[in-house]
Parts: C-alpha cells; sequence; structure tokens
C-alpha cells in the first residue's frame, strides 16, 4: 500500500473545495456584473444623448468583464470534471481582455488627445488578436480525440 494515498487524498479533497468556492464566487461576481450591466443598459436607454458614448462604453465594459468571468468559472467547471485542463477557454478569457482593451483605447481616444503610444499599442493588440484567434482555429480543426489538452499533472488519469 502506498504511504502517500492517505495525503494525496486529503491535498485532493482540498483542491477540490477551493474550486468549488472559487467557481461560486466566480458566478456570484457574474451576477453582479450583470446586475451592473443591467445598470448601465438602463443609463444608456434613458440618458441624455450627449452621454450615449459614455453609457454605451460602461455597458460594453462591464457585458465583456461577465464574458471573462463566465469564461473563468466554465474553466473552473472542467477543472472540477477532470485533471485535465483545456487552453481553449483560456484563449477566449485572453481574446476578450485583448478587445476589451483596444475598445477603451479607440473610444478613450475619441474623446481626448491620441497620445503617441496608443497606434502602437492598438498594433501590439491586434497582433494579440490575430494570434489568440488563430491558435482557436487550430485548436478546433484538430480532431477531439488528437486535441491532446493540457494536463496539468503530466497523465491522463483523473484524481
Amino acid at each position: 500500500m502506498d504511504p502517500w494515498r492517505g495525503p494525496v487524498r486529503v491535498l485532493i479533497a482540498a483542491e477540490r473545495a477551493i474550486f468549488v468556492l472559487a467557481g461560486a464566487m466566480f458566478f456570484v461576481a457574474a451576477f453582479a456584473l450583470t446586475f451592473r450591466a443591467g445598470i448601465a443598459l438602463w443609463a444608456l436607454i434613458v440618458g441624455p444623448s450627449d452621454t450615449i458614448i459614455s453609457a454605451g462604453t460602461d455597458f460594453l465594459d462591464v457585458m465583456l468583464l461577465v464574458l471573462m468571468v463566465v469564461e473563468l468559472a466554465y474553466t473552473v467547471i472542467i477543472s472540477l470534471r477532470g485533471s485535465v485542463l483545456r487552453a481553449e477557454p483560456f484563449l477566449l478569457v485572453g481574446l476578450i481582455a485583448v478587445i476589451r482593451r483596444m475598445l477603451v483605447i479607440t473610444i478613450g481616444g475619441s474623446g481626448h488627445g491620441v497620445t503617441s503610444a496608443q497606434p502602437i499599442e492598438l498594433l501590439i493588440l491586434t497582433a494579440i488578436v490575430l494570434v489568440l484567434v488563430a491558435s482557436l482555429v487550430v485548436l478546433r480543426r484538430i480532431p477531439p480525440e488528437r486535441n491532446h489538452d493540457l494536463d496539468i499533472f503530466g497523465d491522463k488519469e483523473s484524481h
């Protein structure tokens, strides 16, 4: 009998408990952010027309954050189902985050002076979007039986 079996089971149970707690916190955050997005949407609908850009930016910013949090929660759920962690949810979170930053730069730059660093940052962010989209396309073209998911433990056994 393996002397490490008991301690390993305790650590695995602790890991699962932390994942459950993290997942629950992500969903609470997603609901709270969705509520804030509803408030931002209401401000967009009933607000004066001179604040439409600001209200629209606030709404879009919160909704993109909601999508990021939900994708992270989904990743936690995937982790709870087994030891294999897939790369696709992380790529989606990264893609949403980069697009969110691009929107902040472009919308924020329309009302203020454009700094010399903003075009360079947008160029770099565009390259990152292209790399992330290409990665997602490659991952989706690989058949599931050949798609070797990122195995964080170095084996395909579930714990």
